[in-house]
């Protein structure tokens, strides 16, 4: 399994051996320079995210940040406008997208993305092109690791999720654990190092397993699981195939408690079904019910316009574009290098979603992590 770990460098290689056989992005950076050095007084700022599929907060989020940023000059003279791209998790329309972004000269940040591989795949294009890539959702521990100028992360990296994973996990008494994961960049990183984590506090591992999310067939690993003396089940991948294997789970009357790496997405709802999803454990990066006046505010304005309280990836999409217009006001610049620097050499700075403090790789310093509870269908803070 420590060969896998250096998937994302495999990844980010073959990614800019590809890229490159299509274009000069030297070329294309050049271009870019020139054009945002030119008077203008709008920031082109590009979202990837997979908006139809999880149908989450990101939306409201970024839109509700972008009409205080404009309407309160919160950006000094400029102005931000959005190009928003729904990947629907689609490969090819992920490549797609990374290829426009990078080929807009105008653009001077991208937000995104939501899993670890395309996130992997794009990182290589947008630092080639140089074009600010800030990370609101992948969390792979490899990706800020290659000295890249043009990433940071607003979330944490998975080495430092799982460290707290563990430490959550086994302070509630679970001492033999089952990890199950997912062979991609995403599921297998954070397995890793939550079973490292585990190492650490004496807790054991009772049963390992991998798995395709194209050949994902879960019904022997299910009954095999019953036969296995268990405190938990540790299941390392995203919604919605974390949703079908609660669903079969439960079908056949395994009762091991499961903690996720979902979200609570109404596609990971609709794959588990209710039955199966009331019990299941996740984790969270956000407590809209945190008392800090930033995330009171924030909390207070998005209820006001959408009626209802607002998610991780609302908060994680509103406090990405403000930094972005922090480092705007900053250096009354769009050139994208600017942005970057200004973003993680600068102050700390306190949003919604807690405090960020960037390490010089771009890495987010430190977070507290949520550990939820579905009950009665939603879910309810454990830790």
């Amino acid at each position: 399994m420590k060969k896998k770990l250096f998937w994302g460098v495999a990844a980010i290689l073959l990614a800019l051996l590809f890229y490159t056989q299509h274009g000069s992005y030297e070329d294309k950076w050049k271009r870019r320079f020139k054009v945002l050095n030119e008077p203008s007084d709008e920031v082109l700022i590009g979202v990837c995210w997979p908006f139809s599929v999880n149908r989450d907060g990101m939306a409201d989020g970024i839109h509700l940040a972008l009409d205080e940023i404009n309407s309160r000059r919160l950006a000094g003279r400029y102005t931000f406008r959005l190009i928003e791209r729904d990947d629907e998790f689609d490969s090819k329309k992920q490549k797609s997208i990374a290829r426009e972004f990078a080929d807009r000269a105008d653009m001077s940040a991208v937000l995104g993305y939501y899993d670890d591989g395309p996130a992997i795949r794009a990182s290589s294009i947008y630092e080639s092109s140089r074009l600010l890539h800030l990370m609101i959702g992948a969390n792979n521990t490899d990706m800020t690791s290659h000295g890249f100028n043009y990433i940071n992360r607003t979330i944490l990296s998975s080495d430092r999720i799982a460290l707290k994973l563990a430490k959550l996990t086994t302070d509630l008494g679970y001492r033999k654990i089952v990890v199950l994961w997912e062979e991609d960049a995403y599921g297998e990183d954070l397995a890793y190092q939550y079973q490292a984590g585990l190492d650490q506090l004496n807790a054991q591992v009772v049963y390992q397993w991998s798995f395709s999310r194209k050949h994902a067939d879960f019904r022997l690993l299910v009954n095999d699981l019953k036969m296995v003396d268990a405190d938990m089940i540790f299941f390392s991948a995203l919604e919605p195939i974390a949703g079908d294997f609660l669903r079969m789970a439960r079908k056949v009357g395994l009762k091991t408690p499961v903690l996720g790496a979902f979200s609570n997405t109404p596609e990971m709802r609709e794959h588990a079904g209710p039955t199966a999803y009331e019990g299941a454990m996740m984790f969270d990066f956000y407590n809209p019910h945190s008392p800090s006046p930033e995330n009171q505010l924030f909390v207070n304005k998005f209820v006001a316009r959408y009626g209802r309280y607002p998610d991780a990836w609302a908060a994680q999409g509103y406090d990405a574009l403000n930094l972005i217009a922090r480092a705007v006001r900053f250096t009354g610049s769009r050139n994208p290098l600017d942005l970057s620097y200004a973003i993680r050499y600068g102050d700390a700075f306190n949003g919604a979603n807690g405090r960020y403090k960037f390490d010089r790789a771009g890495n987010l310093e430190d977070k507290p992590i949520y550990l939820y509870r579905i009950q009665n269908g939603v879910p309810v803070l454990i830790e």
